[in-house]
């Protein structure tokens, strides 16, 4: 999956994201499950709304994200 969102924090701030690759299972997800699953596997506290603002399913394969990145300080 890649998607756009926007999850607004109940203490002030957010975060975003933009063509963010996130593995899920199955072929389909509901924007709703989508905003459930970024909460939980980024452990974000005190996340309030959730926008989700593009989302795509992507099969293994299809996107240019299997380059690794070197880290950089």
């Amino acid at each position: 999956m890649k998607f756009d969102a926007r999850v607004d924090f109940t203490n002030g701030g957010y975060v975003e994201a933009k063509d963010f690759l996130l593995d899920i299972e199955g072929d389909n997800i509901s924007p709703e499950r989508l905003a459930e699953i970024i909460v939980s596997a980024m452990n974000l506290l005190r996340a309030g709304p959730v926008t989700i603002t593009a989302m795509r399913i992507v099969r293994r394969g299809e996107h240019h994200d299997l380059t690794p990145h070197p880290i950089q300080d």
